[in-house]
């Protein structure tokens, strides 16, 4: 298996430690994700083969990236997508109700990361991974492509001043796997 490990996410591995020993370098690190390849069956499909092995490179790209927190919605997707490194680190997962109301179900997770101290993890959707970095003061990103899965995106909320957007990648790169 390709496995892509950016120099930003390396980064990451690197400052998140320094940041938590010291909060005015930055108060928070936003982790987001499109939930990992999924079977094409049913309106709530599992990751399937390629989805499982993608779920387990997240906890091997993120190292021992400090988190307190991970964030999904009620879709066994975006779950099992945050599972095995919800087990490896032991912190607790947060289930948000996509709903039928986009705007609430972004403004909650939101609400939710902007409440939480330390480091958050997220598990979206092509449609909600974008509109959540702009809820959190990020830039605004283009809606992920349907057959993306490996993007991975590091969003810095520092106490003062701008927030910044690494994107980058893990697991194997994305290819025409659903």
């Amino acid at each position: 298996m390709l496995r892509l490990i950016s120099f930003g996410l390396l980064a990451l591995v690197a400052y998140l430690p320094m940041a938590q020993a010291n909060p005015a370098i930055a108060s928070k690190t936003v982790i987001l994700v499109r939930h990992a390849e999924k079977a094409d069956q049913g309106r709530d499909p599992s990751l399937n083969d390629a989805g499982k092995l993608r779920a387990q490179a997240l906890v091997e790209s993120l190292g021992d990236t400090p988190l307190s927190l991970a964030i999904s919605t009620q879709f066994k997707r975006t779950q099992e997508t945050l599972t095995p490194l919800i087990i490896a680190r032991g912190i607790p997962l947060v289930v948000i109700d996509a709903g039928r109301d986009m705007d609430k179900h972004i403004a909650t997770i939101a609400d939710k990361v902007m409440a939480q101290q330390g480091n958050v993890i997220i598990a979206g959707h092509s449609n909600t991974v974008p509109l959540i970095i702009k809820a959190l003061r990020g830039p605004e990103i283009p809606q992920l492509r349907e057959d993306e899965y490996d993007n991975l995106f590091i969003l810095s909320l520092p106490q003062d001043g701008a927030s910044s957007l690494i994107k980058t990648q893990y697991g194997a790169t994305s290819g025409n796997t659903q």
